[in-house]
């Protein structure tokens, strides 16, 4: 006689631990991943088979890819259906030791992340908790109390670094139409041009404007760009303007924009630099959206795909400083994906269909 084993039970579990891997708000003791595994396997009967036979693994593999399209989302239900109903008292409450940490980041660096989405935050938090090997949010306190440094690295999780040169090409060719008018408009009004990306993450983004900004700027309008993150180390990276491939730009320009890549870049020891007549066009300084003063007199603002990291509350107040912080008919461009909250189209209008492109109203 083998070892027989109810493979359904053997993947199940398998799936369930990589589930709770990152989960740091809910008990995950042996006693709760009884209880889940247990609430999957109750709808199913089980396949038993002897771990030495031959077949195992082919039976594994089959089992897997009969339950896969299903698996997460019958995980997800077990484990918050032991959630809401513990097989034990509770010893820890969870969600007020998540709320302590933020306390605690927002007191001791002055960054508020309490209206950041939960589910976002919980997910790259718990990457620097697994970094640092702690076993809850408490004892990520006492990391970041025994090592300061550790709040940088923290930082660079929390916040949006995904960035790159004329990201969706087709809208950036609409705000190049834009600055073509509000260049104009301003050289008219003997005003400068004030563009802010804010969010700017490596600086990919706002040495984009810069250059388009720089194109259309036959009149010599004068430029005011800034680029804003609470990401020290990013700021640091952008100032210096140094990037690694560039295939992907070299091609965006070629399909999409007249100018040459070497205009505005310089190889050198297998890195990118943005040159230096660029860089001079940017000021790249930290600002925290959620309290920092904000910019004011924009013609521009870029802000895309940083609102889905929010909250609706925060949403509508930031949304609310960067119209008073745009000039009379300024823009406020966000990313493809995003949404205004419903309360700004009553002071918004959408300029641009698929480009998120919304116009300042006078009210």
């Amino acid at each position: 006689m083998g070892n027989p084993k109810n493979v359904l039970e053997e993947v199940f579990k398998y799936f369930l631990e990589r589930s709770l891997a990152l989960r740091f708000d809910i008990c995950t003791c042996e006693k709760c991943k009884a209880a889940m595994l247990q609430c999957l396997l109750a709808d199913f009967d089980p396949i038993y088979i002897d771990e030495d036979d031959p077949s195992y693994r082919k039976v594994e593999r089959e089992v897997t890819q009969k339950y896969l399209q299903n698996m997460f989302s019958r995980i997800s239900g077990a484990i918050d259906s032991v959630n809401a109903n513990l097989p034990h008292p509770v010893e820890e409450d969870k969600e007020q030791a998540l709320e302590n940490l933020i306390v605690k980041i927002r007191d001791i660096r002055g960054v508020d992340f309490s209206q950041y989405r939960k589910s976002i935050l919980k997910r790259r938090l718990a990457l620097r908790l697994v970094a640092n090997n702690a076993k809850s949010y408490a004892q990520y306190l006492t990391v970041l109390a025994d090592n300061p440094g550790e709040y940088e690295k923290l930082f660079e999780a929390l916040t949006i670094n995904v960035s790159e040169f004329f990201r969706d090409p087709y809208v950036w060719k609409s705000v190049g139409d834009l600055l073509e008018k509000i260049v104009d408009e301003n050289n008219e009004r003997k005003k400068p041009v004030v563009l802010w990306s804010a969010g700017c993450a490596r600086g990919e983004e706002p040495y984009s404007l810069a250059i388009l900004a720089q194109e259309v700027n036959n009149r010599q309008t004068s430029l005011e760009i800034y680029g804003t993150d609470i990401d020290k180390d990013s700021l640091k990276r952008a100032r210096g303007g140094v990037y690694d491939s560039m295939a992907a730009l070299r091609n965006v320009l070629k399909g999409y924009f007249p100018f040459s890549f070497d205009t505005y870049f310089s190889f050198e020891n297998g890195k990118y630099y943005v040159k230096d007549e660029i860089k001079e066009l940017i000021e790249f300084k930290y600002l925290d959206l959620t309290s920092s003063e904000f910019i004011n007199d924009v013609d521009i603002i870029l802000c895309r795909n940083v609102f889905i990291y929010f909250t609706k509350p925060l949403q509508e107040q930031i949304v609310d400083r960067f119209y008073r912080s745009l000039r009379e008919g300024g823009y406020l461009i966000i990313g493809e994906t995003e949404n205004l909250v419903p309360e700004a189209r009553l002071v918004f209008k959408e300029t641009q269909n698929h480009s998120r492109i919304y116009q300042k109203i006078t009210v």
